[in-house]
């Protein structure tokens, strides 16, 4: 077996390489809204917990062409408040259809068909069968790069949950999580599955 150590500039698809590597990612499924009352939902697979005092989570997304930034990150930079819940194979098909890059005046709740549940402690809700919900408040956005592409990492502190009591009492959440390409893994089965993004 041989093994080759190279600069990323020599990596051919690199990003597709990353993706299939880092895996299972758990999957942020973040509800905003903007300072007009517009609401958004998408899907970010790359998601991790931060500290524990205080509590925080942190997603990340990248610039879009051109500059801008995708609605979830505009939306909350102009209201400082998000939530992110956790996704099963129940609801994965309807995040799925959320994965898209919609218009700004497009309800992305709408495409999904799911419900929502209004925090005690933010304004966007949470996802109604998602077994752990987190109401997030932004402690901060790190920029990495200013190219197409480029990281924004968002770190947001843990206000409140909304959480199943199961998982309250101590079950674990069997949740999917994202794999490279097309793939996902249900760990309630344990199962891969593939979702093609529409």
């Amino acid at each position: 077996m041989s093994f080759s150590e190279l600069a990323t500039s020599e990596v051919s698809g690199l990003y597709g390489l990353l993706t299939r590597s880092v895996v299972p990612r758990p999957i942020a499924f973040v509800s905003t809204v903007s300072a007009s009352g517009s609401r958004n939902l998408a899907p970010f697979s790359y998601f991790m917990l931060g500290g524990g005092a205080p509590a925080s989570l942190a997603f990340s997304t990248v610039v879009r062409s051109g500059g801008a930034v995708k609605d979830t990150l505009a939306n909350i930079q102009e209201i400082g408040e998000f939530t992110v819940n956790l996704v099963t194979r129940e609801i994965a098909a309807a995040m799925n259809l959320t994965a898209p890059e919609f218009d700004r005046d497009v309800d992305e709740w709408d495409v999904s068909g799911l419900a929502s549940v209004e925090s005690r402690f933010v304004k966007p809700a949470y996802v109604e069968l998602s077994p752990v919900g987190f109401a997030c408040r932004l402690f901060q956005v790190v920029a990495h790069g200013e190219a197409t592409g480029a990281a924004r990492y968002v770190i947001g502190e843990v206000v409140g949950v909304r959480v199943r009591e199961d998982v309250l009492k101590g079950s674990s959440v069997l949740a999917v999580g994202r794999l490279g390409g097309a793939e996902y893994v249900d760990l309630d089965g344990p199962s891969v599955f593939e979702m093609n993004r529409p």
